[in-house]
């Protein structure tokens, strides 16, 4: 994908009506992907198609309804329609492994190469069964490049940005023949200072230093040159250390990944057979003290924490039929120590296993002017945990107590799961289609949800300054949802508006706790109020739209706006953490090789926030981006500068600050980052 790419905005008009050209904008643009038999509607967007990205969760802002709760740069949660988190199924390389950090540090897509990726990909409004096991809050997926055959190409790119002086530099190789072709692939990522605000604030620490590199070897089974069928072996490591997260109560001292995917396709009597096997090993060590000041009152701790999981699917289509199986297994491990006391340690998580297993079957069809796609997926969850050890328990009567209850409970959990969906796409002529979506959807706890034993901070990143204890027993989360929109392209003009509802029974989330035993052990701990994750009900509506305009040959618009609320039913209040309303406005220029681009953003107060979870209002913003590209055959040169005019904000998804003794005050709203001049290059062959 070219930088010609990044700039043209009627990638959303020519992909409706199938031109022979498809174009994409800053903003993301919107295909309808045909697989055989199978479609569906997808927002995308490439890594070339915007500014220069930490982490390619960065991309997220681009697309309608998507964002990011970004607790460092290094650190970005995808959140859909106001669900993030587990709930929002993301795969990396068609797999779904689990992080090592039960603080989210090493969210899933942290693991995707910068160099290797090609495009983030979005299911729009409700994701098909097909999508994956969990998809109640959609499905995001990394689409990376493959080695591929009788081809000899590559690419090196290299990008810097001077707010924090951040710099990449990757580069990917592709050699292949008849029936042998080999990828490989590596990035270096450094922040080699801490990002400031409009105001000039430090923000801090928000340094980095993260490298990675991998490679594909694939095999031809069929006829020379065609990939119908193949097998194919990948491997990745990651290595990220120093790296901070101000959001959250400890920064990563280090995390250490090797990922490894067996692969294959073919052809069985015209069934399209696919399938994958694929492992990871990762280590994460965290820590309060050696990236951000230790105040003398409190205690130094450091987290070791591991993870190893396991991802296999098997999946069979012809014609209008889809059906599938997988699996995911994971075990997690967590030990807290104080580096200044020998004796100190405490199981935070121990032997945590968290296995799933699910069928899908799917079928989609045209029918007169309906295209029609319907599928169910039953999944099995069986979670279960080790005995757990404070080394404090016998010198305080409120841990010891929360560790036997603990140790004494059946912590073996088994649940069953049942996920139905209906898309339909009505034609009613050649510029205007009607979108109708119905599904009702269930997904598990996640293991912090479940086994957090002792009032803690580790719940996969809520990053909201709260202690939270586990609920084994929680119930499955059961989400009813129903989507209507349309697609229109008439001339130069194009529109793509979508409203949602999801009705939430049994949403998971944090509640005021009410067991002494554990108000007595946070308030050991500096915590008056303590959080138990629970059963709730919550309800989530609201729109997305895309819009395009061409204005000349040489000019272009584009909008990509979003809304939605989330609140709780059972009570008066707002669910935590919800992007606030915003619109992005794009004016494209393109002049033979020269590309160039205005971009505003205006996001909106955002004052329904979460009272349970003492949550802070925010104020709205507007920035300003500019950007200026010449695109050659085989190289390119982008530069640009975003927050033009410096503005100082606060990013309602980015948490609070956690770190003392800086710029900023412990407790207050992270700020955005101020204006930030950057330079990009690439070269192709």
């Amino acid at each position: 994908m070219t930088l010609r790419l990044s700039f043209i905005s009627l990638s959303i008009f020519s992909a409706i009506l199938s031109s022979s050209q498809a174009f994409a904008d800053d903003a993301g643009f919107e295909v309808i992907e045909v697989t055989g038999h199978h479609q569906g509607s997808y927002s995308s967007v490439s890594f070339d198609a915007t500014s220069p990205k930490a982490d390619i969760s960065g991309l997220l802002e681009k697309l309608p309804g998507a964002a990011v709760n970004g607790n460092g740069p290094l650190t970005g949660i995808a959140q859909y329609r106001g669900l993030y988190g587990d709930r929002v199924n993301t795969q990396v390389n068609g797999v779904t492994l689990a992080s090592a950090g039960p603080n989210a540090m090493d969210t899933p897509l942290s693991y995707a190469s910068l160099v290797n990726s090609e495009r983030l990909e979005m299911t729009r409004g409700i994701a098909p069964v097909s999508a994956g096991t969990d998809t109640i809050g959609g499905s995001v997926k990394v689409i990376e490049s493959q080695a591929s055959f009788d081809e000899v190409s590559g690419k090196v790119a290299a990008q810097y940005q001077d707010n924090g002086q951040r710099g990449h530099l990757g580069a990917k190789a592709n050699i292949g023949n008849q029936d042998h072709a080999l990828l490989i692939y590596g990035d270096i990522l450094n922040g080699n200072d801490n990002t400031t605000s409009g105001n000039g604030s430090e923000i801090s620490p928000t340094t980095y230093d993260k490298q990675m590199f991998g490679g594909q070897y694939r095999f031809n089974l069929g006829e020379p040159g065609s990939d119908d069928e193949s097998i194919a072996i990948g491997y990745q490591h990651v290595e990220t250390s120093e790296a901070g997260t101000p959001a959250l109560p400890m920064d990563i001292d280090f995390i250490r990944s090797d990922r490894v995917k067996l692969e294959g396709v073919h052809d069985i009597s015209n069934w399209e057979l696919n399938w994958h096997l694929a492992y990871s090993d990762a280590t994460h060590g965290m820590d309060n003290f050696s990236q951000r000041m230790k105040m003398p009152t409190m205690n130094a701790r450091y987290n070791s924490a591991d993870s190893t999981s396991f991802d296999g699917q098997v999946s069979i289509g012809k014609d209008a039929w889809l059906f599938g199986v997988d699996t995911q297994l994971s075990e997690h491990n967590s030990v807290i120590t104080d580096p200044t006391m020998a004796m100190f340690h405490v199981d935070n998580f121990n032997g945590v296993k968290d296995d799933t297993y699910s069928a899908f079957a799917q079928w989609q069809q045209d029918i007169d002017q309906w295209n029609w796609q319907l599928g169910a997926r039953v999944k099995h969850y069986s979670t279960n945990a080790d005995e757990v050890e404070h080394s404090m328990a016998g010198s305080m009567s409120a841990v010891e107590m929360l560790m036997d209850k603990y140790n004494n409970a059946d912590r073996s959990q088994s649940q069953t799961g049942v996920d139905l969906v209906l898309n339909g796409r009505y034609q009613v002529n050649s510029e205007l289609s009607w979108i109708l979506g119905l599904a009702r959807k269930q997904a598990s706890a996640s293991y912090q949800q479940r086994y957090l034993w002792i009032p803690m901070q580790s719940t996969g990143g809520l990053a909201d300054g709260r202690t939270y204890v586990g609920q084994m027993d929680l119930d499955l989360e059961t989400a009813y949802q129903i989507e209507m929109g349309a697609d229109y392209a008439s001339g130069d003009f194009s529109l793509s508006p979508r409203v949602f509802l999801h009705r939430i029974d049994d949403y998971i989330q944090g509640v005021a706790a009410t067991d002494p035993t554990v108000i007595m052990a946070a308030q050991m701990m500096g915590d008056d109020n303590p959080m138990q994750f629970a059963n709730v009900d919550a309800q989530l509506f609201g729109m997305d739209l895309t819009a395009t305009y061409q204005v000349s040959d040489s000019l272009s618009l584009d909008m990509n706006a979003s809304y939605v609320s989330g609140e709780r039913r059972d009570i008066d209040d707002n669910l935590y953490r919800i992007s606030p309303p915003k619109v992005l406005l794009g004016l494209n220029y393109q002049s033979g090789n020269w590309l160039a681009r205005v971009e505003g953003l205006g996001v909106s107060a955002q004052s329904k926030v979460s009272e349970t979870q003492f949550e802070e209002t925010t104020a709205g913003y507007g920035l300003m981006n500019l950007s200026l590209a010449y695109d050659a055959d085989s190289w390119m040169v982008k530069a640009g500068v975003n927050n033009l005019f410096d503005t100082e904000y606060e990013d309602h998804l980015a948490g609070y600050n956690r770190v003392m003794g800086g710029d900023l005050m412990a407790g207050e709203r992270m700020p955005g980052t101020g204006m930030n001049a950057w330079l990009t290059g690439e070269y192709r062959f």
